[in-house]
């Protein structure tokens, strides 16, 4: 059996993640001139406004959005800004000393933002930003059993492998063994959205699934089983792949990793699929239940 599994949120917990990011903003604000209080009073504010519209702020790619703020809390910092920046772009003088601090130091607000992200990513490895124990417990059975387990991540594969030795697991980038057992595909762009949209309905929301370089890869895998936290950027996708060509796709598990930022929508997206879906659809709320759940059918 095959899993395709993504990293950041499933496979480690992220809210310790997004906090370090937070802090390193606000204190890069300071280092500007916006007083801690300040700032922190105004992000709050934005991500408060951003969730009450959240089909309308989020990850940006190609001039639409990817995924929707309210699906990943790192989406909160991008949302956030953006949000911010309309407040900054606009005439309203209460933005006046943000604007300057900018100004002054010749960056934009999502510079900064960047700038604590890239840092972030660059911090020493910790049991914070590494695999979780029952992960790693597992994942070490699935290999057991004699499953494959293919990562696919957004970041660059030896980044995720060095997380993985973190916790003594031993996988190898796909580049360098793409017939390995245990493999990381790094950079895998399931954010990337091509130039012609693909929306398609997912509840009461519509997603945009025009993702080629996300395709490719579902395809050259084929994965039995398919795991993520993100469900415009993990899971829509081949939910209508499967839709589209059952022969093929049809025997495909996904599972959404919840977490306490999942909202509500994606929860019932994978309670309710489609009624021409044929793939199994499961919550996956512990990832310690995950190899007895993808045997039974």
């Amino acid at each position: 059996m095959k899993f395709l599994l993504d990293f950041d949120g499933t496979l480690t917990n992220i809210q310790t993640e997004y906090q370090s990011d937070h802090d390193k903003l606000v204190k890069r604000m300071a280092e500007i001139g916006i007083a801690p209080e300040r700032f922190v009073a105004l992000f709050n504010k934005a991500v408060e406004d951003i969730m009450q519209q959240p089909t309308a702020y989020g990850w940006p790619d190609n001039g639409r959005l990817t995924a929707f703020c309210d699906e990943d809390i790192f989406m909160h910092i991008i949302a956030g800004i953006m949000r911010i920046d309309e407040w900054i772009a606009s005439d309203d003088a209460a933005y006046d000393d943000i604007r300057k601090a900018l100004s002054d130091n010749h960056v934009s607000l999502m510079q900064v933002a960047e700038e604590c992200h890239l840092a972030l990513c660059h911090e020493p490895l910790d049991a914070f930003n590494t695999p979780q124990p029952e992960v790693v417990n597992a994942l070490r059975t699935l290999l057991d059993r004699d499953c494959e387990i293919v990562i696919a991540s957004n970041s660059e594969a030896q980044r995720i492998i060095e997380k993985l030795e973190f916790v003594d697991l031993k996988p190898v980038a796909h580049d360098d063994n793409p017939s390995a057992r245990f493999r990381v595909r790094g950079h895998a762009k399931k954010y990337a959205l091509d130039d012609n949209p693909r929306p398609v309905q997912f509840g009461n929301r519509t997603i945009d699934i025009a993702r080629s370089h996300y395709a490719q890869i579902i395809r050259e895998e084929r994965p039995q089983v398919i795991i993520g936290d993100v469900f415009s950027l993990d899971l829509a996708l081949p939910i209508e792949m499967a839709r589209n060509d059952p022969m093929i796709y049809g025997d495909m598990q996904i599972y959404l990793r919840t977490r306490p930022y999942t909202p509500q929508w994606a929860i019932d997206c994978i309670l309710n699929p489609p009624e021409d879906c044929p793939v199994i659809a499961r919550l996956l709320n512990h990832f310690d239940d995950l190899p007895n759940l993808v045997l039974r059918r």
